[in-house]
């Protein structure tokens, strides 16, 4: 877990440097971003669907910490509504940022460094149900809140098709429940590919940190994070026990991925949405420093 932390901040830190030497500029990073979403990341989620150990008690597990992330996003717009005070579109979009982590950027190398390659192939699958499929599923109902569209079958069925993350998880599952099976020679180039996805992904973020809004939003922040990374997880943590459920590696990696933290693609929703985007920056930039104290307190307690 250590070396998946130090090989995270590392390249996210390399990122952060060549913004700050103006080595890379939005011209470059978008283009890192276009390789990322069109060809990396689909390659890597295509291999990892196709090798993964599928099972229904991983699918319940999945589904089981889905609905716990659902549970605390909810709880999280009520607290910040009704206790906080805060305005409508604050309250979304703590909100927002509470229910959805970064499974696949942090998530994957993260479980890699902790469980192993097996793991992080069903952290990839775990990202595609708890996070991909569900964000399509809530950008629509966002733009809608904010006024920039309309919510509809139409619109969630229209972002899955555009998607490449998920097509490349569908056509994965095609191949995989084919009567016939892939050489894996085949997947030599593909593996190849799919191993540019984390530095990239992890470099594109140090791209696009922003320390100016934490000092303003910090308080906001504190609280999306805690809810986001503390409190979620605890929900599943706490209801593993009082069922008396063993905690296997399937519930550790579904655990940890629970405690990332907030996508970064929420951030582009929020601000589109005309939403508090400023918290949306603070928490993403703040939360990932802050999963290198939570990750593996979370790992630890995971083995008691």
């Amino acid at each position: 877990m250590l070396l998946a932390l130090y090989g995270v901040f590392a390249f996210i830190g390399l990122g952060y440097l060549a913004k700050t030497l103006r080595m890379v500029g939005n011209k470059q990073s978008g283009i890192l971003l276009g390789f990322l979403l069109n060809f990396a990341l689909p390659a890597q989620i295509f291999t990892g669907i196709y090798h993964v150990e599928l099972d229904f008690k991983l699918i319940l597990i999945m589904l089981t910490t889905l609905g716990c992330s659902l549970v605390g996003g909810a709880s999280m717009y009520f607290f910040s509504k009704k206790i906080l005070k805060r305005e409508r579109n604050t309250a979304i979009a703590m909100a927002f940022l509470a229910t959805l982590g970064n499974t696949l950027f942090l998530g994957v190398p993260l479980v890699y460094g902790a469980l192993g390659q097996e793991y992080s192939n069903k952290a990839i699958l775990y990202d595609q149900i708890c996070t991909a499929i569900p964000l399509a599923i809530l950008t629509p109902m966002i733009m809608s809140i904010g006024g920039k569209g309309v919510f509809g079958l139409r619109a969630i069925t229209m972002r899955l098709s555009q998607n490449p993350l998920f097509l490349a998880l569908i056509i994965g599952l095609i191949f995989k429940f084919m009567p016939f099976s892939i050489s894996e020679w085949i997947f030599t180039p593909i593996k190849q590919l799919g191993a540019c996805a984390t530095p990239v992904a992890l470099f594109a973020i140090g791209v696009q940190i922003s320390m100016g809004d934490i000092k303003t939003e910090w308080k906001n922040t504190f609280v999306v994070l805690f809810w986001g990374m503390i409190f979620v997880p605890a929900i599943i943590f706490a209801f593993i026990h009082l069922n008396g459920i063993l905690i296997t590696d399937d519930w550790r990696m579904a655990l940890l991925e629970s405690a990332m933290p907030p996508l970064i693609s929420s951030a582009a929703v929020i601000m589109r949405a005309g939403l508090n985007n400023k918290i949306a920056v603070s928490s993403i930039a703040f939360g990932i420093f802050a999963s290198a104290m939570t990750i593996p307190m979370w790992l630890r307690l995971s083995y008691l």
